[in-house]
């Protein structure tokens, strides 16, 4: 900081400007000449409330604003609001630069502030009995007052100063009984104002004589105000104005057409990264409650550990057993191994198990081999794993016990359609199997569903079809989803091969199929 530079830190007369210097510069003397008897803070506050009273009101509202009478013996009523605010804002951002101020150190004025003190202004100007008649153009001068007071851009932020924070007193009127008693008038809007109760305005006013309103003229006037002389001459808009207007239009447009570019961008950067969110989902973990105890055999040809106990169970409904009989179930239903058959019901096929239904989890042991053709297809019709009136394959046991869940449909991850037992998917991701009952997946690979269940599982059978072969035309045609299936699905031909589980997540309904393909690459290329 420069040696001719004092620090406002305990000021009376800018208490809010505590934290700033003020320069005593040959540059701040000539805008500013009481600075030239200031050499420390004691002086400056001192010089400051003179110059309020004396050589400010001269050099203000006689020389700028040319008011034809002015009485400089009593200068009382001259006070606009906040005049010390505005001359200690400008005092501080003049010093800016000589005195290395930071700009927590150079907080300026408030904008509205600056607006408060300018209207003051104009209503001391436009007061005959304080001003006489005033100078044709002094409007343009008080606007020009308020410009240089709010031009920092921080006068517009919640950095700035108040005016009421460094003048709390009389309103920020000072000496000014007149203003204080106009502002605080009962008539007037501002009677209830906190300060107005706190100057006592109510008593002080008893006897004051207030000067009749007039209308004033616009500190901010807008382009068609009668106040300005040529408007009168001129008809119709300026060349000026009509190259702005349209100069604004275009960039306007502009604008707007930038904007609506931008939006679609996003928009499209949006979908692509929740196609490709889509396709990134991992497997779905197959789960089974940890209390139930497999064990394992030494003649499982596969070599497979013991399987999940939700897995175990739902595929001990599809899995021959010649050890033991058929058995009846609790509530009556018969469940017997044999032949697959391919006809469905999505009224009931696919149901929930009922309660009721348990069976204790088979151990590997006990299962003949893998579901191969022989075992799952073998048999008449008549013995095949039906349960209920449907006549569908019998539904795992152990729901109750927290084993999974057989569901009658499934939201597809990658389209807002259902698959439901009966339909055919298309692989998208290649799976290679963790146990024995598992299908390994390839892309292309058409799938016929047979059980859904809770767990993000399905099992099912081979399709001698292709996904690339599929098109729009064997779309099956479905209701709204509402009825829950109430219609018959679409036969098909009778598949061939084992019944094995795989994950959902790897498969989409086929006439999605292409579509997710093409967007996963065209996600890639981007």
């Amino acid at each position: 900081m420069s040696g001719s530079c004092i620090s406002l830190s305990g000021s009376t007369a800018c208490p809010a400007f505590n934290t700033s210097s003020i320069s005593t510069d040959s540059n701040l003397v000539n805008s500013y000449p009481f600075l030239a008897y200031v050499s420390n803070l004691k002086d400056f506050d001192e010089q400051v409330s003179n110059y309020v009273k004396q050589g400010y009101v001269k050099e203000k509202y006689q020389q700028l604003l040319g008011c034809s009478d002015v009485d400089l013996s009593n200068t009382t009523d001259y006070y606009a609001r906040y005049t010390t605010s505005v001359v200690c804002n400008g005092i501080v951002q003049n010093s800016k630069q000589p005195c290395d101020l930071t700009t927590d150190e150079s907080r300026p004025l408030c904008a509205d502030t600056c607006a408060l003190a300018a209207t003051s202004e104009e209503e001391i100007a436009v007061n005959s009995k304080l001003c006489g008649k005033p100078k044709s153009d002094f409007m343009s001068q008080i606007r020009a007052d308020f410009t240089v007071c709010a031009l920092p851009a921080d006068s517009l932020t919640g950095a700035c100063i108040s005016g009421a924070d460094n003048e709390p007193d009389n309103c920020g009127y000072g000496t000014n009984t007149v203003g204080l008693c106009s502002y605080c008038a009962s008539s007037s809007p501002n009677s209830t104002d906190s300060c107005c109760i706190s100057s006592n305005a109510t008593d002080r006013c008893a006897n004051v004589h207030l000067p009749t309103p007039s209308s004033l003229p616009p500190l901010f006037p807008s382009s068609t105000s009668s106040s300005v002389p040529s408007a009168a001459k001129h008809k119709g808009l300026s060349g000026g104005a009509i190259a702005g207007i349209v100069i604004g239009s275009v960039a306007g447009f502009a604008l707007l057409a930038a904007l609506l570019v931008l939006l679609c961008i996003c928009m499209r950067r949006r979908r692509s990264q929740k196609a490709a969110n889509v396709l990134n989902q991992p497997t779905p973990q197959r789960r089974g409650p940890s209390q139930m105890q497999y064990s394992r055999t030494s003649t499982d040809p596969q070599g497979y550990g013991a399987l999940a106990g939700g897995r175990v169970a739902r595929m001990s409904a599809l899995q021959v057993d010649s050890r033991s009989p058929s058995r009846t179930r609790t509530g009556g239903t018969r469940a017997i191994p044999g032949k697959y058959s391919d006809s469905s019901d999505s009224e009931t096929f696919g149901a929930s198990p009922s309660i009721g239904s348990r069976r204790g989890p088979p151990v590997t042991s006990r299962r003949k081999g893998s579901l191969s053709s022989t075992s799952m297809l073998a048999g008449d019709s008549d013995h095949s794993p039906r349960s209920g009136t449907g006549a569908q394959f019998s539904s795992p046991e152990g729901v109750a016990s927290g084993q999974s869940e057989q569901l009658s449909h499934f939201r597809d991850y990658y389209s807002q359609e259902d698959i439901h037992p009966g339909d055919k998917v298309a692989v998208l991701w290649a799976y290679q199997p963790r146990a024995a009952d598992e299908f390994e997946l390839e892309r292309g690979e058409v799938l016929k569903v047979v059980g859904i269940w809770d767990d993000g599982w399905a099992t099912g059978v081979r399709v001698n079809e292709r996904a690339e072969d599929y098109d729009g035309r064997h779309r099956p045609q479905r209701d709204s989803g509402v009825s829950n299936g109430s219609e018959k699905r679409a036969s098909s031909p009778q598949p061939t091969g084992e019944i094995k589980a795989f994950p959902l997540v790897c498969v989409c309904l086929p006439h999605h199929w292409r579509k997710t393909i093409e967007g996963d690459i065209a996600e890639g290329e981007v």
